[in-house]
């Protein structure tokens, strides 16, 4: 397991999206949309900003074959990928506006429907199957400058089928393959560790012969270095983030109600508050 120290990182986040301006456009489409699963949400944000500024997104953009695929297993955090897409210019802000509206294919779960959205998710342990056929896809033609990534949640790796996918991903060496995992431990409306206590979390992963970076989820130098790590070297690795759910709102952090709830015109306001003072 390697934790990467303040000492040790790169200031490298010039090249990702401004976190604060990212919630912010979340905060907006849930309200016009009266959508809920704010707290999975911001959770998210660092993580999602780190991956799309981590690959080419011209091939992205372009459809190519040989692209990097990006499989958002969790899929509650659709407003968080939607709108990290749009701030990397990979989906037009004026669709955000109709987000979970009826007739908008912007759902309120991640849905291919929606241009350069890879597969569709909700349905929790499916994501990271489908980036280990897109690892193994790419490597057999021979790709390997496009790497897969797959953000899933520390409640969704209590279901079997991720473990599966682990251990093919290892046996087959899928070093084109990160999965970066949100463990901002709540899981519903309740702590994961009362569901299925899975810690330490960082031996499951070391156990099955993973290489495991133990990161602050909402530090984007030390996602983008412990990123790079992995995209430089041979081995198979996951990143484990350990974040935040509601990050940036304070009267929706740690609180699992936030899953379900929308906000009005009052609580909206009091988030944008929120961040502007975070600025």
């Amino acid at each position: 397991m390697e934790i990467t120290k303040s000492s040790e990182r790169k200031t490298i986040s010039n090249r990702f999206a401004d976190h604060v301006e990212v919630r912010r456009t979340i905060l907006g489409m849930l309200y016009r949309g009266q959508a809920s699963h704010l707290g999975t949400n911001m959770s998210a944000v660092e993580m999602l900003i780190s991956m799309f500024g981590s690959v080419d997104l011209k091939r992205i953009k372009n459809k190519t074959q040989n692209r990097s695929r990006i499989i958002v297993s969790k899929g509650h955090c659709a407003a968080a990928t939607y709108a990290t897409m749009a701030h990397y210019g990979l989906l037009d802000f004026a669709e955000l506006e109709n987000y979970h509206k009826d007739g908008s294919l912007l759902a309120g779960h991640v849905s291919h429907a929606v241009e350069r959205v890879e597969h569709s998710t909700g349905a929790l342990g499916h994501g990271l199957s489908v980036a280990v056929g897109c690892a193994l896809g790419l490597r057999s033609r021979g790709v390997y400058d496009a790497p897969v990534f797959s953000l899933v949640g520390d409640g969704e790796i209590q279901e079997g089928s991720i473990w599966e996918a682990l251990m093919l991903a290892k046996h087959l060496n899928l070093h084109n393959l990160i999965t970066m995992v949100d463990n901002n431990r709540i899981s519903s409306i309740t702590n994961t560790d009362a569901v299925i206590d899975m810690k330490p979390l960082e031996n499951r992963f070391a156990g099955f012969g993973f290489k495991v970076h133990n990161v602050d989820g909402h530090d984007l130098n030390a996602l983008g270095n412990a990123i790079d790590n992995l995209k430089a070297g041979s081995e198979i690795g996951v990143i484990i983030c350990n974040t935040v759910k509601g990050r940036g709102v304070p009267f929706a952090e740690w609180e699992p109600i936030w899953h379900y709830r929308s906000l009005n015109e009052e609580l909206y306001k009091q988030a944008l508050a929120h961040l502007d003072e975070g600025k």
